[in-house]
């Protein structure tokens, strides 16, 4: 019998992580890999993103450095024989990349096929007007919508339809977001640099639906056709913000059930009409005053829409869109934590919590960025919580924030502006605009003052009076024990409460447990509200009686998460705490997990062993330590939560990491990365270190490398305490000198585990842990290569400077030889 050849599946990464793109894209790789190893299917991963965690799974998958364009794709295919291209996880890169492939007709001439999504879909989504075609043949509504080659033909078709209008680039390799024309002038001076990006010299120009409410819907589709809706949000703002700066709500709060299930029917024809076999995001506008809607982005890949959905339902997309790939139909799939019920992965998710995703910033390092919220995203990440109301899961959001990065949200304090500053940010909305929401409530502006302003719906307006009406009560009534409950039940933190109060937060806890006896109590995630029977490891905290959590037995620790994604700790601090797990699991730990960034690794089904989706704020964080009392607490490194948790007589095992990075703007030629364990000193490599990247193998001339083993010893004497650490040297004529001796940078850790062929951040958690570890020396990477930090301010608006501060990096990648 003739052997029939394993087909060979390319799986395309999204790139480095940067403003529009967290780690939610490498999150659902990591699922879709493990299943489809498990089936034995012959895998290759492809990307430039030397943060990603994929060479460290242990699944069967080759994974390819490579640049993330047509050439480089094109040699992959050929060189490896692939059969299947699988775009999904790939994001808007890997879409334009397969579109650029079918138009070389190298698909063709190699046979080669897309799986999830078709060729022709793909070229559909790309050029809007195919796009409305589609829609039009279903019957959808269209906005106005052109492609054009030239200014003047731009100019004409804004002038038809009417300003506004938004244009962006067709098939640009770089992130591009639609950018709003109010005028002739402002079309003109935007149209160079669009036509400049975009690789087929063309424009899409459309008639703008700014001050529209912005509704998403999430939708899965089989082979067979059977379809189901996983999630539907709606965005505080309207369009006219970007969606990723948008706090945005599930359910959705102020929909008609004729408005949603119009926008649920639509998405569901989409994702037939277009064959979808996965998951489809949808978004829409839907006018305020008719309730009509149009269609204005599909996104048949993984993005953060759905894995926020994912996060706020339960409902494991990515493991069930594995499956359909590789051909269960939805009837066939099973979801592991039903009990008792046959229809299996074909239940459509219910909520009996809502879910909030609250944008985050990071302005306080950049200055001369514009914090105006426009079309173009600007935030850096994301924080998520859950509440038996959209009050209290609002407040939790805001807490996540504040507990970090308070001075990131508003640049200007609320409370100090002036009556015609504070209109002026009303009218046009900035980075931390619910402050000052919140603000024009407290001075006595009326909610239809405020949605009129705005254009955000008036039903959010009396949520935040009803919290400013708390905030009044608790000023009032002091230690009142029935303000408190209400208070707490609707999402007040124990420090809102003593600041309110004039007193310590320690004050109010001690009150809230002894006297008032208000505790907090853990309700399960999962995606049939309490329907059936479902076994499930993630859980939030509210003010309830009933407690739906159950202690943890057996040997446990409490790992730390890395919150939302920020400049500095980013897809790298995701790397180190999804690694740290694994180890603390092959140790023998049960590991629980606090976290709330949405778009995280260590979401990842089944990766922790329970998992509490809560702001990671001293309170929080105390309630889990009571509530779980685990052996030990494990933390990357010394930052303000963990300060604040040691103050309080927490004792935390910190991974002897920086939080920031290696010395920075120093002379350097070359890096030594060493391991210091009880006295005993190992030299890993060496990497080469010019202008602002760094590289393998080094370039250095025989007297050089001659001096590394001994210069780099003699250093390791002053090493005092346990862990990895990268020695910088610099060359001083012929000689080699030390430069600085610093704990190594997490933002460093995934290049240097990848090069050096160690797992460092696993090492680190075992001598942590442990105090000792055997050292076992792996050969390094036989191949050449480079990495560099990747900076947003591009995104910003503003210039580079020299000498760039690493610690401002959002992500990093690797470059080409």
């Amino acid at each position: 019998m003739a052997r029939i050849r394993s087909k060979k599946i390319l799986i395309i990464g999204a790139g480095p992580t940067q403003v529009g793109r967290d780690t939610e894209s490498e999150a659902a790789a990591i699922q879709i890999i493990k299943n489809f190893a498990e089936a034995g299917r012959n895998l290759y991963y492809v990307t430039n993103d030397a943060n990603s965690i994929i060479p460290q799974l242990k699944y069967d998958v080759e994974f390819l450095v490579d640049d993330l364009t047509v050439n480089s794709l094109i040699q992959i295919l050929r060189e490896n024989d692939i059969d299947i291209i699988l775009p999904v996880v790939g994001n808007t890169v890997a879409l334009q990349l397969c579109e650029q492939l079918n138009e070389s007709e190298v698909l063709k001439e190699l046979n080669i096929r897309t799986m999830g999504v078709t060729t022709t879909t793909i070229h559909n989504i790309n050029n809007p007007e195919l796009m409305n075609k589609v829609l039009r043949h279903i019957k959808e509504p269209t906005i106005p919508t052109t492609v054009v080659e030239t200014a003047n033909s731009a100019i004409k078709f804004a002038k038809r339809v009417g300003f506004p209008v938004l244009i962006k680039p067709i098939a640009s390799l770089t992130k591009t977001n639609r950018i709003k024309c109010d005028n002739e002038h402002q079309l003109v001076e935007m149209l160079e640099p669009a036509f400049k990006v975009s690789t087929t010299n063309q424009i899409a120009v459309e008639k703008s639906v700014v001050g529209y409410k912005e509704v998403e819907m999430t939708v899965i589709r089989d082979a067979e056709g059977s379809k189901l809706l996983i999630n539907g949000a709606e965005n505080f703002n309207p369009i006219g913000v970007h969606s990723g700066d948008s706090i945005i709500f599930s359910p959705t709060q102020t929909l008609t059930d004729i408005e949603f299930q119009s926008l649920r029917t639509a998405a569901l024809k989409i994702a037939e009409v277009l064959k979808i076999k996965g998951v489809c995001h949808v978004q829409f506008a839907l006018d305020p005053t008719d309730g009509k809607h149009f269609v204005t982005r599909v996104n048949p890949f993984f993005d953060r829409t759905s894995a926020f959905a994912a996060r706020a339902t339960g409902y494991p997309i990515a493991n069930v869109v594995s499956k359909i790939l590789l051909g269960q139909s939805l009837r066939e799939i099973e979801l592991s934590g039903v009990q008792k019920h046959d229809s299996l992965a074909l239940i459509e998710p219910a909520m009996d919590h809502v879910a909030v995703r609250f944008p985050t910033w990071s302005f306080a390092s950049f200055k001369n960025a514009d914090q105006e919220l426009n079309t173009k995203m600007k935030s850096t990440g994301a924080v998520m919580s859950f509440g038996r109301s959209a009050e209290e899961a609002l407040q939790k959001a805001i807490r996540s924030v504040d507990s970090t990065t308070t001075a990131e949200q508003a640049a200007l304090d609320e409370s100090e502006l002036s009556e015609a500053q504070l209109i002026n940010v009303l009218i046009h909305a900035r980075a931390g605009e619910v402050y000052y929401l919140l603000e024009a409530l407290r001075r006595g502006y009326t909610v239809d003052e405020l949605a009129e302003m705005t254009h955000i719906d008036a039903f959010y307006f009396y949520k935040l009076r009803h919290l400013v009406k708390l905030e009044r009560q608790l000023r009032e009534h002091h230690f009142d024990a029935d303000v408190l409950k209400e208070a707490k039940y609707f999402g007040f933190g124990d420090t809102q409460i003593a600041h309110l109060w004039e007193v310590r937060s320690d004050q109010v806890r001690e009150f809230r447990i002894k006297q008032a006896k208000v505790f907090a109590t853990y309700k399960g995630v999962e995606p049939t509200a309490g329907e059936f029977p479902y076994l499930t490891n993630t859980y939030y905290s509210t003010f309830e009686d009933e407690d739906e959590a159950i202690r943890t037995v057996g040997k446990k620790i409490l790992v730390l998460g890395t919150a939302n994604s920020q400049v500095g700790t980013n897809s790298a601090a995701e790397y180190t705490t999804f690694q740290t797990i694994k180890r603390c699991q092959d140790l023998g730990y049960k590991v629980i997990l606090i976290n709330n960034n949405p778009n995280a690794l260590t979401f990842v089904p089944d990766l922790a062993d329970k998992v509490y989706l809560e702001p990671l704020t001293v309170e929080n964080c105390l309630n889990i330590i009571h509530q779980e009392k685990p052996d030990k607490i494990v933390a990357q490194g010394k930052w303000e939560i963990v300060s604040q948790l040691v103050l309080r007589g927490v004792e935390i095992d910190q991974l002897p990491l920086s939080r920031t990075t290696r010395s920075e703007n120093i002379d350097a030629d070359y890096m030594a990365v060493v391991s210091e364990i009880n006295g005993q000193a190992n030299l890993f490599g060496i990497i080469g270190i010019n202008d602002e990247n760094m590289f393998v193998p080094i370039e250095a001339s025989p007297k050089i490398k001659r001096q590394f083993k001994a210069v780099v010893m003699e250093e390791c004497k002053n090493l005092t305490a346990n862990g990895i650490y990268s020695i910088i040297l610099r060359k001083n004529d012929d000689l080699l000198e030390v430069s600085s001796s610093v704990p190594m940078a997490i933002q460093d850790l995934p290049f240097l585990s990848y090069v050096l062929n160690q797992d460092f951040a696993g090492m680190i958690t075992e001598i942590i842990l442990t105090g000792a570890f055997q050292i076992k020396n792996y050969p390094m990477m036989g191949a050449k290569y480079r990495y560099a930090h990747v900076y947003p301010y591009d995104q910003f608006g503003i210039k580079q400077p020299q000498n760039t501060p690493f610690s401002l990096a959002i992500g990093a990648k690797f470059l080409s030889n």
